[in-house]
């Protein structure tokens, strides 16, 4: 598969001294190519309507009651006094305010629209008078002040999704209690731990890392508050976060180096922290910030993906971080956690660039590695994914099921966007939405489609009256031989795969644009180099064969004895082109399914990889065929 890197020119200077930044907001005009448009805008049908609304119906309506409303009353003075465990349980209620705020705007649904705000003043009566909103009690939280017996891994963390996840309720659903309680966190923060106080690197996991993701919680605040105090604590954190040895994420990236050496590599930590200080670069613009986030984006990118779009580790390290770069191997990992927090660091970054290749990574990730951590019920989750692996369900609890119906509702506000005055397709799928820009208000676009089954999508335009501007229609990196038409009229000299193509023109009521993606399935080969230790000659190297059909990865499905798996993903030295020449394809309500014949063995049925073994507990899921070993 191919995947075209932009190159992007950016000076770095030796020994950067990041710190010496204005704490001031900057005047400098920030261009931001795309506005996103609320949830209520659109309505996103298909396949991710329906897994959206299976997660709306399933955990989301459960969360706050679930084991008698224990994610919730930890909270509560009761429980904190006798906790004195180190947990991150925490954090689910911050991603669940998060996640329901933009369910209920998107559906005005009555019954959870009830629940959130019943929940949120629940949450809002357990803070007390510091400010604390979080399930510590006195002697292990932030404040203690006996610092020996401070429990100090994810108190920070928990209280900075509390902080979002009130700040997005009051996003769009604007009330002084759920202000005033964002606030009183944000206090908290400035007091514990602005310059002269307690350091927040020594806070949280990985030197840390866990809680510098502070950051993002401050650009929050002031975007709500106006309150300059946030920003000049935003680039106290990222001083700290640039001198702390072992952290370093600006001087890591602009020295060329890669993301496993910040904070031993612990992926969801990393990405989100990208992702805070690529929300930062909006008050603070400064060329080296953005010269980071394109390095550590295209670090990931090359050396830190699955097949899928997960970014994944596992292998000779914790299970958490990211391995080595160049390091292949199959029997990899993708923490749910990291594929949300991939999304929205891509979304970020096609907010303030525009770059296609952004909305393409979260078209990967969302179709396979996402909805392929995700069952059915939209209640369980997948707390690890493996290419070649067994399925197991994580616990309530567990952190992955939240970050990944966190990352499920965004998808609503990412299909479409408000692009350099114009509409940007970012995502395909079956959908409508209502866009007003500069010259035109209540803009509806219609978006008919079997995609990512099929590259056929029709799209409709209705207007008020007759008015020129651009339609940017995104065309992904394996569509090299698109066509577009405009009312029947193929449009000329389109871009590159992976680019926008700007239509612009008079649009009128009832334009349609026809969209053809032509899909094959295509043969992906990678080669695993195994090293003796202690040495760096390579002793062996293994072949490994993937199938991939436009935007879908394909992987072997079923219920697979553990004994006979290695059995039956080799190909025992057969030609790869030639077995799969061999494929039969049959269509069905979720796309198709492949045939693989291979002499001497049962046929083999790949399908799309995020519905391997029906999504039940146990199946395998095999992504990667070994053709030979020299």
């Amino acid at each position: 598969m191919k995947y075209h890197l932009k190159k992007h020119n950016g000076i770095v200077f030796a020994g950067l001294c990041l710190w010496t930044f204005s704490t001031t907001v900057s005047s400098q005009s920030i261009p931001i190519y795309n506005d996103y448009l609320d949830p209520h805008m659109v309505a996103v049908k298909g396949l991710l309507g329906e897994e959206i609304k299976s997660s709306e119906e399933g955990r989301l309506a459960l969360l706050p009651t679930w084991n008698g409303g224990q994610l919730i009353k930890m909270f509560s003075e009761e429980y904190r006094a006798k906790n004195k465990t180190n947990d991150w349980y925490g954090e689910h209620a911050g991603k669940w305010l998060y996640a329901t705020s933009l369910a209920v705007e998107r559906t005005g649904d009555s019954k959870l629209k009830e629940l959130l705000f019943k929940t949120a003043d629940e949450l809002i009566s357990y803070q007390d008078k510091t400010g604390y909103l979080g399930s510590y009690s006195p002697v292990q939280r932030i404040t203690a002040k006996d610092y020996s017996m401070h429990n100090r891994s994810w108190d920070v963390w928990n209280l900075t999704y509390m902080t979002l996840g009130f700040l997005k309720l009051n996003e769009y659903f604007p009330d002084p209690k759920y202000r005033t309680v964002a606030k009183n966190i944000g206090e908290l923060f400035l007091q514990t731990f602005g310059e002269g106080k307690a350091d927040i690197t020594n806070y949280g996991t990985r030197h840390g890392l866990s809680a510098t993701v502070i950051l993002d919680a401050a650009v929050e605040l002031y975007h709500t508050t106006k309150d300059k105090r946030y920003i000049d604590f935003g680039a106290y954190v990222l001083k700290r976060l640039n001198e702390r040895e072992g952290l370093q994420l600006m001087p890591t990236l602009l020295a060329n180096k890669d993301l496993e050496l910040v904070g031993d590599g612990k992926i969801y930590q990393n990405i989100w922290n990208l992702y805070a200080l690529a929300r930062f670069y909006e008050l603070q613009p400064d060329s080296q910030i953005m010269v980071a986030l394109r390095k550590g984006w295209e670090g990931i990118y090359k050396f830190h993906l699955t097949l899928a779009g997960g970014p994944w580790g596992g292998i000779g390290k914790h299970l958490e971080c990211f391995n080595s770069k160049d390091f292949f191997s199959p029997y990899g990992l993708v923490e749910t956690c990291s594929i949300m927090s991939w999304i929205h660091f891509n979304k970020q970054m096609l907010r303030l660039t525009g770059d296609a290749c952004y909305a393409q990574e979260i078209e990967r990730s969302v179709y396979n590695e996402l909805l392929g951590a995700k069952y059915e019920n939209g209640i369980d989750w997948n707390y690890h994914s493996f290419t070649n692996g067994c399925r197991h369900t994580a616990n309530f609890n567990d952190c992955c099921p939240s970050s990944g119906a966190l990352a499920l509702e965004e998808i609503s506000t990412l299909v479409y966007s408000v692009h350099k005055n114009g509409i940007a397709c970012n995502l395909y799928t079956e959908s409508e939405a209502v866009i007003s820009i500069p010259v035109a208000k209540n803009i509806k676009i219609v978006q008919q489609t079997d995609y990512p089954f099929d590259g056929t999508i029709r799209i409709s335009l209705f207007l008020q009256k007759p008015v020129t501007f651009p339609l940017f229609i995104r065309i992904p990196d394996w569509a090299e031989k698109a066509t577009i038409k405009v009312n029947g009229v193929a449009v000329k000299n389109l871009p590159a795969s992976n680019e926008f193509c700007k239509i612009e023109r008079v649009w009128k009521s009832k334009d349609i644009v026809e969209i053809l993606f032509p899909i094959s399935l295509n043969i992906v080969h990678k080669t695993e180099l195994i090293k003796a230790p202690q040495s760096t000659r390579n002793i062996y190297k293994v072949d490994w064969y993937a199938l991939h059909r436009g935007p879908l990865i394909y992987a072997l499905s079923g219920l697979i004895f553990d004994s006979e798996r290695e059995e039956i993903i080799r190909l025992k030295d057969v030609n790869p082109e030639s077995v799969f020449e061999q494929v039969k394809d049959t269509v069905n309500h979720k796309g198709y399914e492949y045939q693989l014949n291979i002499p001497g063995k049962d046929p083999l049925i790949f399908v799309p990889y995020y519905r391997t073994g029906d999504r039940k507990e146990g199946t395998w899921r095999i992504t990667w065929l070994q053709n030979k070993i020299n």
